[in-house]
């Protein structure tokens, strides 16, 4: 038999050990190769679907943006309408309350004057 000497033990062990090392950093890199082009899949499809997503977002902004000026617009005429409707209600107010307040006195007045001519007679 071939005598090993202590050296060629420890040789042998080491280089089992290194092997065992390798060996072990060889499956972790295949499976981070294997994540890593399981992440590269998911972003092009991720990719793949926002980018029509994003276009479409930006037309619907748009069309809103649109509809926004139309209510503005709307609203302005609106605002219009009420301070014309104030209006109008102010002139129709002051034109009926002074005559109103006129024939009111005038009715009582010849309310009066008819309590009195009863009463005298």
């Amino acid at each position: 038999m071939i005598a090993i000497s202590a050296g060629g033990v420890a040789a042998i062990v080491a280089a089992v050990f290194w092997a065992v090392v390798a060996v072990f950093i060889t499956l972790v890199l295949v499976n981070v190769f294997r994540v890593l082009e399981s992440v590269k899949i998911t972003l092009d499809e991720t990719r793949g679907q926002t980018t029509p997503l994003l276009g479409d977002v930006r037309t619907t902004v748009q069309e809103v943006n649109k509809n926004l000026d139309h209510v503005d617009g709307a609203l302005g005429s609106v605002k219009g309408i009420t301070k014309n409707a104030e209006r109008l209600s102010s002139v129709v107010e002051q034109a009926v309350s002074s005559p109103l307040i006129k024939l009111a006195a005038v009715g009582a007045g010849l309310s009066r004057a008819v309590r009195r001519g009863q009463k005298e007679s």
